[in-house]
């Protein structure tokens, strides 16, 4: 299946998908899997705690008592660890060198402890959500703002009526054949915290999640993840047309 035209994932996006003062990333998992470490389960992580303390101060067990929670004082950053993965969560991302210097401490602080022999599994997922009174958008007309393939249907002009929400999945391979690409897109409703009954604003929710299918050695997982990262960003920068990048507010270079 080609979403976007057959050689998308190999065009270079002169968009910085990261660079806007008003990012509409809402949050970047990377989750490293290995085979079972039962030790994890069987007892509290002190060392691996140790490793992270200083910059993951807060601990949770989690409610299914499976796995354990790190987190940072304002809980914008995150660790979870079970004895099958490790994974970094954040809701501040800020770009991809710094997250990714984060994941490489992780997941040393993590080999220092438990050892383990590779990976099964590496994971990297953005979600992005466009949310119009974010981005000073008071009527958005979608059809100039996201990419008309990855509107699908919403985007014929026969096509009327108010879009009430909306879910797409798709599945497909990388060019290399060995890892894939999942893609979850579409209306979503948000709603805030203070509400009072009021009806959510329709949003778009772009969701790429990146994953490899066969063994990893844990020296290789760093540019594993770098290959997952440029194809996000192409992505992301081919679902935005000019009008919403203008809305995010490019940074200066």
């Amino acid at each position: 299946m080609d979403l976007l035209g057959k050689d998308y994932m190999m065009r270079s996006s002169t968009l910085e998908w990261s660079h806007y003062q008003k990012s509409p990333v809402a949050d970047v998992i990377c989750q490293l899997t290995f085979p079972d470490i039962l030790s994890i389960a069987g007892e509290a992580p002190a060392a691996f705690q140790g490793q992270v303390r200083k910059d993951y101060p807060l601990f949770q067990l989690m409610q299914d008592r499976r796995g354990y929670t790190f987190s940072n004082q304002d809980r914008t950053w995150q660790i979870v660890l079970t004895q099958n993965s490790v994974a970094v969560v954040t809701t501040r991302y800020a770009g991809w060198v710094g997250f990714r210097k984060t994941i490489v401490e992780v997941s040393s602080a993590f080999q220092n402890v438990y050892q383990p022999p590779f990976f099964t599994r590496i994971g990297l997922r953005f979600r992005s959500l466009f949310r119009p009174s974010q981005f000073g958008v008071a009527k958005p007309d979608w059809k100039t703002l996201i990419n008309a393939k990855v509107l699908g249907p919403f985007s014929i002009p026969e096509v009327a009526g108010q879009v009430q929400g909306s879910r797409h999945e798709v599945v497909m391979t990388l060019p290399t054949g060995q890892d894939r690409f999942r893609l979850i897109h579409g209306f979503v409703s948000v709603m805030d915290q203070e509400s009072n009954g009021k009806p959510g604003e329709l949003s778009y929710l772009v969701d790429q999640d990146y994953f490899s299918i066969q063994q990893v050695a844990c020296s290789d997982a760093a540019a594993k993840l770098d290959h997952f990262e440029r194809n996000a960003g192409r992505f992301f920068g081919l679902c935005v047309l000019d009008p919403l990048h203008q809305a995010l507010v490019p940074k200066a270079a």
